[in-house]
């Protein structure tokens, strides 16, 4: 079953460790924290104003008000960028002082410049205001020491905005697991545009794959396509081996026909193979096992379709388990029309994901899904799973979705 076959996915890929490498903040998306990061310096890292305008002593404004304005003398300007070198204001004194600027000495609000008029150097308010107005008190965000972001943490673009303010230019990541590419069939044409001989199509699966790793995060190595001679294709393995790869993935010969190679090289090689065929549609020839030095190996279909599924819940759960990231949650949509399935195997199917007007998720699925067919992916965003045991959904009927792209989240 799925199920079983996940469980064993995630149980061997926790077995392997990723060594961590140094990373500059510019190239960490995607990537994930290797140790707890804390804060070296605090956010804001002292007393300044949120505000342009006047900084005082609330006090002096207590009685302040339209029919009774109060007037405060000028005594200085502080800009952003100037050292907090100044004296704090006797009463009836204040500074003007820009946004950013250190609040001085005594001061415990900033009153907007929209909010007082001047005469010469007397500043005139006309309200009250409280203590702490408009005031970034050090360390309000983040104090110095405090634990910024976790280990294991998937980082973004917003963990860069965090660590610029905090003055973290590397942090230490994670390294990106190494996956290798190799497709088999002496029909495959890697070179687009080439002219096909009779029998002969493009390889299709390898670009794909090649993409969609990519925006995992992987470090990808191609191997090519070999014929469908099971030296070849073993001589390529053993090289992948000898590379220390993390992950090896082949496309196509994984059936039972008398070119389908795959499982009997591997068992050539030592692998200990933990499956060869799942209850799904496409993809039930899938197999997967580890071969001598640790490698992880996935064989694919050649079908492009079930390709793209075995990738997006087969390899991407093998990569989050080997980061040490939780199975990814699915969300739910409502059908917008009955949909028929005629087998007992889990199915994955294109689905085109939209949002009512009630924000209620609504999905459409296409006819025609064979998995030799692509057309599919044309205006569709996403996949919906449709479980072993279901036969026939009504229209209303909540289905699982996940995202049309692999992606690192939590």
């Amino acid at each position: 079953s799925y199920n079983d076959a996940i469980e064993m996915i995630r149980t061997e890929a926790t077995k392997s460790n990723l060594a961590a490498e140094d990373a500059r903040i510019a190239e960490i998306t995607g990537r994930i924290c290797a140790d707890d990061i804390y804060a070296p310096v605090a956010n804001q890292p002292f007393d300044n104003s949120a505000m342009d305008g006047y900084a005082l002593r609330a006090e002096d404004l207590a009685h302040a008000a339209n029919d009774n304005p109060i007037s405060l003398d000028m005594i200085g300007h502080i800009a952003a960028g100037d050292p907090a070198q100044f004296s704090p204001p006797a009463r009836g004194q204040c500074y003007e002082i820009m946004t950013g600027a250190p609040l001085p000495p005594g001061c415990d609000a900033v009153v907007p410049v929209e909010l007082v008029s001047k005469n010469d150097k007397k500043i005139i308010f006309n309200s009250r205001t409280e203590t702490g107005d408009n005031i970034r008190r050090a360390g309000e965000d983040f104090n110095s020491g405090d634990k910024v972001i976790g280990k294991g943490h998937v980082l973004n673009d917003g963990h860069i905005l965090i660590l610029a303010t905090l003055g973290i230019d590397r942090v230490n990541v994670l390294c990106k697991p190494s996956v290798a590419l190799i497709s088999t069939g002496r029909e495959i044409i890697d070179t687009p545009g080439e002219k096909l001989a009779p029998g002969q199509i493009y390889n299709s699966t390898m670009p794909y794959l090649r993409a969609a790793l990519s925006s995992l995060g992987t470090d990808i190595h191609l191997f090519g396509t070999v014929t469908d001679e099971p030296q070849a294709f073993k001589d390529k393995i053993k090289t992948m081996i000898n590379n220390n790869m993390d992950f090896g993935i082949s496309t196509g010969a994984v059936s039972a026909g008398v070119h389908d190679f795959v499982p009997s090289v591997l068992k050539e090689l030592g692998a200990e193979i933990f499956f060869h065929k799942v209850a799904i549609r496409p993809g039930k020839p899938l197999i997967f096992a580890r071969l001598p030095g640790g490698m992880l190996f996935f064989g694919l279909p050649g079908n492009p379709v079930a390709g793209a599924a075995g990738l997006r819940f087969f390899i991407d759960p093998a990569l989050r388990a080997l980061r040490g990231l939780p199975p990814q949650e699915p969300q739910y949509a409502l059908l917008n029309a009955p949909f028929k399935k005629n087998h007992g195997l889990r199915q994955f199917v294109r689905a085109r994901i939209n949002y009512s007007d009630t924000a209620i998720l609504r999905a459409d699925i296409p006819a025609k899904q064979q998995s030799f067919m692509v057309r599919p992916f044309t205006d569709t965003n996403a996949w919906a799973v449709i479980p072993e045991e279901t036969k026939n959904l009504e229209a209303g009927t909540p289905v699982q979705i996940f995202n049309d792209r692999t992606c690192l989240s939590h």
